[in-house]
C-alpha cells in the first residue's frame, strides 16, 4: 500500500495531498495542466522533497520530514515513466531497458531472462540493438515503460504513458500494465487526460486542482 501525506509551497499555490493507493490498485490522477500532478509524482519518486509530511510504501518509509528520513530515488525501487519518455539516446533499446538492472549489479544472463518476455510483449525485440535516438516518439515511450517494468518495481508511477502511442498499441500496453500490477500486487498512480481510453480494472479516479485533491471516486 502507498500512503502519502505531503505538502510543499509551489509558485502559485501550496501542494497539499493526502492519498492512499492499495496494492494491485490503480489511482487514475487527473487535473488541469499545472495542477500539481507531475510534482506529486516527483515527490513520491524522490526527485523533489516535500516540506512536510511522509511517503510510505508497503511498510517502508521513503520520506518523513519529522524523522528526517529521505531515501534516495535510486533506492526506492520505483518504476517511473515520464511524460517525455526520458530515454538515454546514446544507449541501445536493450541497454535502456536493462539500465536499472545493471545499476543493481545484476549479471547479463539474469538481465536477459528477466526482460526477454517483457520486450516481446511490448513489441521491441526487433529494436533491441537500435540506438534510442533513432526511435519514434511512441517507440521511446515503450522503451521507457519497459525500463520501468524491468526492475519489478514495488510501486509504479506513470505520467501520461499513452500520449505518444498509436491507438492500436493502447490495448497491448494496457493489458501488459494490468498483468504486471495485478501479478506483482503493487500500487500504481497513472496520470492521464484520456480516462475514456483506458480499459483497466480495479481502478478509481482522483482529481487534483491547485495542489489539492478535489474529487475522489469511492472504491
Amino acid at each position: 500500500m502507498l500512503d502519502i501525506s505531503v505538502s510543499r509551497q509551489l509558485r502559485d499555490f501550496e501542494l497539499s495531498v493526502d492519498l492512499t493507493v492499495k496494492t494491485g490498485e490503480y489511482c487514475i490522477l487527473a487535473g488541469n495542466n499545472g495542477a500539481g500532478k507531475s510534482t506529486l509524482l516527483n515527490m513520491i519518486a524522490g526527485l523533489i522533497d516535500p516540506e512536510k509530511g511522509y511517503i510510505r510504501s508497503n511498510g517502508t518509509t521513503f520520506f518523513d520530514a519529522g524523522d528526517r528520513i529521505n531515501i534516495p530515488p535510486e533506492e526506492r525501487q520505483i518504476g517511473y515513466v515520464f511524460q517525455n519518455a526520458a530515454v538515454f539516446p546514446h544507449l541501445t533499446v536493450a541497454e535502456n531497458i536493462t539500465y536499472g538492472l545493471r545499476a543493481r549489479g545484476m549479471g547479463k544472463s539474469l538481465r536477459d531472462s528477466n526482460v526477454t518476455g517483457l520486450t516481446k510483449r511490448l513489441g521491441l525485440n526487433h529494436l533491441l540493438d537500435c540506438k534510442a535516438a533513432q526511435l519514434s516518439g511512441g517507440q521511446k515511450q515503450l522503451v521507457a515503460l519497459g525500463r520501468a517494468l524491468a526492475i519489478e518495481p514495488v510501486l509504479l508511477l506513470l505520467d501520461e504513458p499513452y500520449r505518444a502511442l498509436d491507438r492500436t498499441i493502447h490495448p497491448i500496453v494496457a493489458d501488459c500494465l494490468q498483468e504486471m500490477v495485478t501479478s506483482w500486487d503493487i500500487p500504481c498512480i497513472l496520470v492521464t487526460h484520456q480516462n475514456s481510453e483506458l480499459d483497466l480494472t480495479n481502478c478509481w479516479n482522483c482529481r487534483i486542482h491547485d495542489g489539492k485533491i478535489e474529487k475522489s471516486d469511492a472504491r
